[in-house]
């Protein structure tokens, strides 16, 4: 974005348009059709990448550190694959093999394969669960200042997993994977109420009728008789019993 002459903040999509040039001219006689620029598209694999800038000192993180503290903790990626120089570093997912990446976690920045990574290099990070990519370009920084409260500025003596700096946009995850993900959640909890039931749809009514042979059959208190004909299954003793159920 830059300043107009009003000092109002221009973007791209307002100060710049789209020239298409016409084989006929129009009824005003021109061959030339400017048009205003289309919105990023939010399903677009390539409008919705985001290029996020990182300072840091390259000569002391760790893959591993940056993969915790930066990656999974501030980005949000959750099964990160990182690609420095066109090779693969480090993956994460269902079919990988923890132990085939280990190796990569302990080395620093600028040791990484691919010709590591150092001031002005990048990284590609990419996490397949949820559609979601980043350009990461890193910048070398190893003195830190921080303002005390008199405004005094001093060094910084936080921990190094600390010291760093994130800008740029942050990646955001696609619409079609955030609707996935919730389709799943909510396919699950249709599931699980389905296998619940209800109460009164969930076993069979059991209905005792004793029969004796001083008089009629009778039925114990708080059995129905309410619902489809009954399947009788009678039982050989000196007293017939007549078990109902429904």
């Amino acid at each position: 974005a830059e300043n107009g002459e009003d000092g109002k903040t221009e973007t791209i999509k307002s100060a710049c348009r789209y020239i298409y040039c016409l084989r006929d001219k129009t009824r005003r006689g021109y061959y030339l059709q400017p048009t205003s620029l289309p919105g990023p598209n939010p399903n677009c694999f390539v409008c919705r990448n985001a290029v996020v800038s990182l300072a840091l000192n390259t000569s002391e993180w760790t893959l591993g550190m940056l993969i915790d503290r930066v990656l999974k903790r501030e980005l949000g990626f959750q099964e990160p694959t990182i690609e420095v120089g066109g090779d693969i570093v480090y993956e994460e997912g269902e079919d990988v093999d923890p132990s085939e990446w280990s190796a990569n976690l302990t080395k620093r920045l600028v040791d990484l394969p691919g010709g590591g990574v150092g001031h002005g290099g990048s990284m590609t990070v990419e996490d397949f669960t949820q559609d979601l990519e980043a350009e990461i370009a890193v910048s070398h920084q190893d003195v830190w200042m921080v303002k005390d409260d008199d405004g005094n500025e001093r060094a910084d003596d936080r921990e190094e997993v600390d010291r760093f700096k994130l800008g740029g946009k942050k990646p955001e995850v696609s619409a079609a994977a955030l609707a996935e993900s919730n389709a799943d959640g909510g396919g699950a909890d249709a599931s699980k109420e389905e296998k619940g039931g209800g109460d009164d749809g969930g076993d069979d009514d059991i209905e005792i009728v004793v029969e004796d042979d001083d008089g009629p059959s009778r039925k114990r208190d708080g059995e129905t008789t309410a619902g489809p004909p009954a399947k009788r299954a009678k039982a050989a003793d000196d007293d017939d019993i007549e078990i109902v159920i429904e």
